[in-house]
């Protein structure tokens, strides 16, 4: 009786936390991972541009740098979709079984969610004035070490830190989802992934090029 009280106890708590952020697509699909995944790329594109940050590709991050406002707020779409593209393609050819589309397509907008935490993390004024200072000794004549306080330095470099974590749990998110989604494992899963994000990196380059040269 105790077991099965603490089994109820179990499913009425639901999944952990750490399933939620690291093992969120087991529990999430569908319509409901798409809604929340594209609100997640819609606020980082807005905390974003707060800052001057932009993801100008599948895996890439820049911040400081003025862009047309439209890019922060498009970026995001045209970077989730490129990867979901090719996955899906990618997941068609090496999967031997079926799966929904939208369960693949809304599990990788959900998965960029650690994108919102990178543009949070870049907001923060350390970084921003350590960005500016280096971005000035690049056009600088003769190059030095920016002239900053040492919490600049310190406070700046947790940000970076953070972002770039961000940045390998939303690719370990990716590949989460496109396994689960396509059902691969081992070697197979781990190949095709690699190459959709190579693939898809060029790709998301490449359309973002076109979109805002045009």
């Amino acid at each position: 009786m105790t077991t099965d009280m603490a089994e109820g106890r179990t499913e009425r708590e639901g999944p952990t936390l750490g399933a939620r952020l690291f093992r969120p697509f087991e529990h999430l699909a569908g319509a409901a991972s798409l809604a929340l995944g594209l609100a997640g790329i819609l606020t980082a594109g807005f905390v974003g541009s707060l800052s001057g940050t932009y993801f100008d590709g599948v895996l890439d991050t820049h911040s400081g740098l003025a862009v047309p406002r439209a890019v922060f707020f498009s970026a995001g779409f045209i970077d989730w979709l490129s990867l979901s593209v090719v996955l899906w393609v990618l997941g068609k050819l090496a999967s031997r079984t079926a799966f929904r589309a939208v369960d693949l397509f809304g599990t990788q907008a959900l998965a960029r969610w650690p994108t919102l935490i990178a543009a949070l993390a870049a907001l923060v004024p350390s970084l921003r004035r350590l960005s500016a200072g280096f971005a000035a000794q690049v056009t600088s004549a003769a190059p030095a070490r920016p002239d900053l306080p040492a919490t600049d330095f310190m406070f700046g470099g947790l940000a970076i830190i953070v972002m770039v974590l961000c940045i390998v749990w939303m690719v370990y998110l990716m590949y989460q989802s496109y396994a689960i989604c396509c059902n691969l494992r081992g070697r197979k899963a781990v190949g095709t992934f690699i190459a959709g994000l190579i693939v898809a990196e060029i790709v998301s380059k490449a359309a973002l090029g076109l979109v805002f040269r045009a």
